[in-house]
């Protein structure tokens, strides 16, 4: 499982890129979908909003996040995030991925 690092109170200034994989580890093609939404869940399993997620390369599986101007991170402990893939009205949630969030030297 990917382990993604940040300090709390981080805004990232580059953007995060995500490949979706299928079972076997392959990137998995993306055509059928037309939208994709980057989920983040804090240490208290409450929901952050902002930024936004582009399919930037659907045959090779590559979603492109784009750091919202305010943190996600606004605490340390253990996220989760996972990429909604939305086709119409049905949607797909990629298995989530762990970022670990921590104090930084300047708290």
């Amino acid at each position: 499982m990917t382990t993604l690092e940040y300090v709390a109170g981080s805004v990232p200034v580059e953007q995060l890129s995500i490949t979706v994989q299928d079972e076997n580890g392959n990137a998995r093609n993306l055509s059928a979908y037309s939208g994709a939404t980057l989920l983040v869940s804090g240490p208290d399993e409450v929901g952050r909003t902002g930024g936004s997620a582009v399919i930037t390369d659907a045959a090779n599986g590559l979603v492109t996040f784009t750091w919202p101007e305010t943190t996600l991170f606004d605490v340390p402990g253990d996220y989760r995030i996972a990429l909604k893939l939305t086709a119409g009205s049905a949607a797909d949630t990629t298995t989530p991925i762990r970022v670990v969030v921590k104090r930084g030297l300047e708290d």
